[in-house]
């Protein structure tokens, strides 16, 4: 095959690859897999404005016994909350009540996800998750964390005491260059290609203003966030209070996979 040829073919499936790329961070599913009922709790079922009249999907779901604080789950990238909450939804148990959403485009919200529609998406949650008061905490995983890190920073909750970020990276464009890297064809033109990713909002930028306690949670076997993206992330926060904690597990956001797999269906 001539030289030129092989070139051009490299280049057009790294292109193709980099709109993979730019198309990873949203995968959005339209439906519902399971609801809170399934695992007999109780819980509310809300439309929340997030900006000029586009509406949010919300559960808060009610803690067993009395009220502890609030728990807002940001979830990732693929399917939506009737899916995802059941990361969260045990911490009920422990007297939580739990609030999940989707973002714009994802479930019945409405609209379309674009980045900085997400951002403002999750400081509408967080004002939503501290209306009833009490002590306010987030989990985020993978793309929620990403998402929470500049609304936190935007936001500055009041009632905020601690954060959660598993499977978290440090940027989008980080991201785009080390699935570059990782394929033979792509390995040349990592660093020209990603550079048409935006960076804008990256969770890294917004890290240095971040003052609250928190724990990252990363597997370095993570198939979908590297690793070093984690580890990236968590030498940029600027809180005084924070832990990294290396999960040992193979798959992505894996580190509450037991207590997930540990819920009473009926």
């Amino acid at each position: 095959m001539p030289r030129a040829l092989l070139i051009t073919l490299a280049f057009a499936a790294a292109a193709s690859l980099l709109s993979a790329c730019n198309g990873l961070f949203y995968y959005p599913m339209v439906g519902t897999l399971t609801t809170p009922d399934a695992l007999d709790l109780a819980y509310d079922d809300e439309q929340v404005e997030s900006e000029r009249g586009l509406m949010l999907h919300f559960w808060r779901m009610h803690a067993q016994g009395p009220r502890r604080g609030t728990v807002l789950h940001l979830h990732g990238n693929g399917e939506n909350m009737t899916s995802h909450f059941l990361y969260a939804a045990w911490l009920t148990a422990y007297g939580y009540d739990v609030v999940a959403f989707d973002y714009r485009g994802y479930g019945s919200s409405d609209g379309e996800p674009e980045r900085e529609g997400l951002v403002t998406d999750a400081r509408a949650a967080l004002r939503y998750a501290a209306r009833d008061g009490g002590d306010l905490f987030v989990l985020a995983q993978s793309l929620g964390g990403a998402v929470a890190v500049p609304a936190l920073v935007a936001e500055a909750p009041p009632s905020l005491r601690a954060v959660a970020l598993d499977s978290t990276f440090a940027s989008y464009r980080g991201v785009a260059r080390k699935v570059l890297a990782s394929h033979w064809f792509s390995w040349p033109l990592q660093f020209p290609l990603s550079f048409l990713v935006s960076d804008e909002l990256s969770p890294v930028d917004a890290a240095p203003r971040f003052r609250w306690p928190v724990v990252l949670l990363h597997a370095p076997a993570d198939p979908v966030a590297p690793y070093a993206e984690g580890v990236e992330l968590f030498a940029a926060l600027g809180s005084p209070d924070k832990q990294f904690w290396r999960v040992d597990a193979r798959g992505h956001t894996f580190a509450f996979s037991d207590a997930r797999e540990a819920l009473p269906f009926r």
